[in-house]
């Protein structure tokens, strides 16, 4: 797998992996058909995670302590043979261990009788269809596709894995009795039985589970689950969109169109400043112009056509007026009823739609709905709608395929995180909507929902660091001890693979690998010379092919034992290593038998023999003998691993910190791999863009001194904020104490722009990122104080688990601020909260059971008055 994937991708991929590998085991032990889903939203890599899940499941992966199956054969199911082929691309991109010839567009052109092991292949069902010559005997073919499938099922020696993709478009059903052609292949159709395994993917699992909790064939395993708000903390995704609409009622078609072709410069000219800044290859952005259908009546007519031409000159006469730099040839459309438009100057082709990513000539595309199922642009930056409000559904579908980032992460320019839509003919009501439905704040009235955006602003202001307040304040807030959270699944051999690759790539430790590589190396010597005996022993064994297997089944609570013996050679020693490699990685384990056998070859040449006399076979199994003895090996090899990696990025911090933009979510990458909480930089943004308007388009309200401002000294308060009486009284106490030098509101998202406090819970590690960082003038000159304030209610849920991981925070680092307060109860009109730099109300956090009855007493024993309700909230 060429690229990281982020920690959501990770734990897909071990999921999907374990109930593959039990659907698997049913059915060839059991003959027991398994089925589930992927419910993965919009823009969360779902292809880049199957593709992981394949590429493990035909080649195996220490990563995911997975061995090879080798009766795989994949067959992926989409409506679309364009997104079929889409699909196929990014297979190659990203799965390096999958050839290319391993990847099929199954077609009536495929001759053999049954599918072949180790192969996906990729079909569309319109190929299917009663009729095609791929479901009938001809001169030239002997076996029809429901035959090859057949064949393959009744293998014993393989498995047929059906993957789904957009499973809810497969399995709409054009009557209540009608069977689709998805369901024929998933159910059988009276020549093939059913399939043996389907996963279905989809951000809309409920029509797929409902179609299978009918297929009686099948047993319903639980779904993977890909939360959205991860999908959003990830950068994978815009952060913003920004809708435009006009103020009256009128025609401003034309005036919008004008405003987004600026934006769209003004964009260009941005991602060009940026590119060149980075060092990195060019962002060639895609101005997107959606065009309402043609009235009922004209869709086939002279007049129909002749109007829409009208309207696209128009447009694209508005657009070059603005942007004299129009390429001549940068315009195309993917307009589903029309083939080359000519209209004036302009000859417009029609494209693919999964073409218009990669053709970076085409700069302006011209579109009416959602384009297509399973396309998406990430160089999308503007859109401009003409189709009126009543086509607001549209209009939603189409931007929630544009809200990829075009570089997979976040930029430190807020402009390039979000993109545009300028909406001429919708009043306040539509773009409410719009903005709900983009932001996930009410259901998709399509049924089908596209990637969530965290924010949709009507009237966005750009804030930067605020002039008023010193820079005194920013050191103090970023150097505060900020803590990263562990990885789910934590490889510290791994992580210091990757870091040595990066750090050597930076060109800031020299021969990195190298040095990775002998600090393993001696740990493993280490262990050799202190159980010399136990080694040898082991090692004769595997010369003797004395080998010991382990096998678990599902549905059995212990494991079985057997033993083979049989004369040793290569393949038993690799047998043997293979255990190894599965402890401490391949790379490691290789890398220690080509020394060992280099220095045994060197030895044997000063004392003048010849190379071949030196037992390599006996030298692999001494190194295979540490995996196989009854020693630990892994523990001090990680721990070595994980002691020189912190080293390493705790003396490089400020290295680091200075590499461009494209590097930052390598080494992020890294720090998340940690398998203990790691001291973190905190990074507050250089300007950030946020709305100014709610969702009726009123003004927010603002504060003073908040560390990002407009040039007025203005913070607006988000939408959530502004409704918070609680939050909003926090801020009050703490102006009206007359000593506030600047304050902090601290993003939700455990990220590099956070405050991250990390506890251990029973469901893996967690982060709290506590609401406010007040810096107030200490009264006694001793400078700038920080004080942590968190409004929690106590009657959340996660309430008691945020109370102590505050609680230690304060122990470990409470000398450090003047306050920190959670305010979690509100009783006559007054805030009351809990002061943790107080050692006795930390005990109490501490002893107490944590649920919410609990947690309240805690506030009635210990709570002190913090503030009073404002009077006008």
């Amino acid at each position: 797998m060429r690229f990281t994937l982020k920690d959501y991708q990770t734990r897909a991929v071990r999921e999907i992996l374990t109930t593959l590998g039990y659907a698997r085991e049913d059915w060839h032990t059991r003959q027991r058909r398994t089925t589930f889903a992927l419910s993965s939203t919009t823009g969360s890599g779902k292809t880049v995670v199957a593709a992981t899940v394949i590429e493990a499941l035909m080649h195996g992966s220490d990563e995911f302590d997975v061995e090879p199956d080798p009766s795989a054969v994949v067959l992926w199911v989409s409506k679309d043979p364009a997104l079929n082929a889409q699909t196929k691309s990014r297979f190659i991109e990203c799965a390096d261990r999958i050839p290319a010839g391993d990847l099929v567009l199954l077609d009536k052109t495929y001759g053999e009788e049954s599918l072949r092991t180790g192969t996906v292949y990729f079909i569309n069902p319109d190929k299917l269809r009663e009729g095609a010559d791929f479901v009938k005997h001809t001169d030239d073919r002997k076996v029809t596709f429901w035959e090859i499938v057949q064949n393959t099922v009744k293998d014993l020696d393989k498995t047929l894995y059906m993957v789904l993709d957009e499973a809810h478009e497969g399995l709409k059903t054009p009557t209540s009795t009608e069977q689709t052609l998805v369901q024929k292949i998933i159910n059988g159709n009276g020549v093939n039985s059913a399939m043996p395994v389907v996963w279905g993917i989809s951000a809309t699992v409920k029509r797929f589970d409902d179609a299978m909790s009918k297929a009686s064939a099948f047993t319903k395993e639980k779904n993977v689950i890909i939360d959205p708000k991860d999908v959003q903390d990830s950068g994978l995704l815009k952060n913003a969109l920004e809708l435009d609409i006009p103020d009256e009622e009128g025609d401003f078609s034309t005036a919008m169109v004008r405003d987004a072709t600026l934006d769209f410069v003004e964009v260009c000219g941005l991602w060009d400043e940026y590119c060149d800044e980075q060092g990195i290859d060019r962002v060639v952005p895609l101005l997107v112009v959606q065009i309402p259908n043609k009235a009922a009546g004209e869709r086939d007519t002279e007049k129909g056509r002749k109007e829409e031409d009208t309207l696209i000159h128009l447009v694209l006469e508005t657009v070059r007026k603005h942007w004299p730099d129009m390429p001549a040839d940068g315009v195309s459309h993917v307009l589903g009823d029309r083939a080359t438009i000519e209209v004036g100057s302009y000859v417009i082709p029609k494209v693919a739609p999964q073409d218009v990513q990669h053709d970076h000539q085409i700069r302006v595309l011209l579109a009416k709905d959602a384009v297509s199922t399973g396309w998406d642009c990430p160089r999308a930056e503007v859109l401009v709608s003409l189709r009126p409000g009543k086509d607001d559904t549209y209009v939603t579908q189409l931007l929630g395929r544009m809200v990829r980032t075009p570089l997979a992460q976040q930029t430190s320019v807020e402009r390039l995180n979000a993109a545009s839509c300028y909406l001429p003919y919708f009043d306040e009501k539509t773009a409410k909507a719009v903005a709900e439905e983009i932001m996930g704040l009410r259901e998709p009235r399509s049924g089908e929902r596209g990637a969530a955006v965290a924010k949709v602003m009507l009237k966005p202001v750009t804030l930067r660091r605020n002039a008023d307040v010193p820079q005194e304040v920013f050191d103090l807030l970023e150097g505060l001890p900020s803590y990263a959270k562990p990885a789910v699944a934590p490889r510290p051999i791994k992580r210091i693979l990757k870091a040595a690759q990066a750090l050597a790539q930076d060109e800031l430790v020299p021969d990195a690998d190298k040095t990775a590589h002998q600090t393993m190396f001696d740990v493993l010597d280490s262990i050799v010379s202190e159980n010399e005996a136990a080694i040898e022993e082991q090692a004769k064994l595997i010369m003797t092919a004395d080998i010991r297997r382990i096998l678990v089944e599902r549905g059995k609570e212990a494991a079985t034992t057997a033993t083979t013996t049989r004369e040793a050679d290569a393949a038993t020693v690799d047998d043997a290593l293979r255990h190894l490699r599965r402890l401490v990685t391949t790379s490691v384990v290789n890398g220690y038998l080509s020394r060992n056998m280099m220095a045994a070859i060197n030895e044997a040449v000063e004392r003048g023999e010849l190379p071949s006399t030196v037992d390599i076979t006996a030298i692999r199994a001494r190194v295979a003998a540490l995996g196989l003895a009854e020693l630990d090996v892994q523990t001090p090899v990680e721990d070595a691993a994980d002691a020189l990696t912190q080293m390493w990025l705790t003396t490089k911090a400020k290295a680091i910190a200075k590499l461009p933009d494209s590097r930052q979510p390598t080494y992020e990458a890294i720090q998340d791999m940690a398998r203990e909480p790691e001291t973190v930089g905190i990074e507050i943004k250089t300007d950030e863009r946020v709305d100014s308007v709610d969702l009726d388009r009123k003004p927010l309200p603002t504060e003073k001194k908040h560390v990002l401002s407009t040039a007025d000294g203005d913070y607006p308060l988000d939408l959530k904020m502004a409704r918070n009486r609680w939050e909003r009284s926090t801020i009050t106490q703490e102006q009206s104490l007359g000593t506030l030098a600047g304050w902090y509101r601290n993003p939700s998202a455990a990220g590099k722009n956070s405050l991250r406090i990390t506890h251990e819970t029973s469901d893996g590690w967690k982060s709290v990122q506590p609401d406010f960082v007040f810096v107030h003038v200490d009264g006694s000159g001793a400078g700038l104080k920080p004080s942590i304030v968190d409004p929690h209610s106590a009657h959340q849920g996660d309430s008691g688990p945020k109370l102590k991981a505050l609680a230690e925070y304060a122990d470990a680092h409470g000398d450090l601020y003047d306050r920190i307060i959670v305010v979690g109860v509100e009783k006559d009109g007054a805030l009351y909260g809990l002061d943790l730099k107080n050692p006795k109300v930390r005990r109490a956090v501490y002893e107490s059971p944590a649920d919410t009855d609990s947690i309240k007493a805690l506030y009635d024993t210990y709570g002190t008055k913090y503030t009073i309700i404002r009077a006008d909230l």
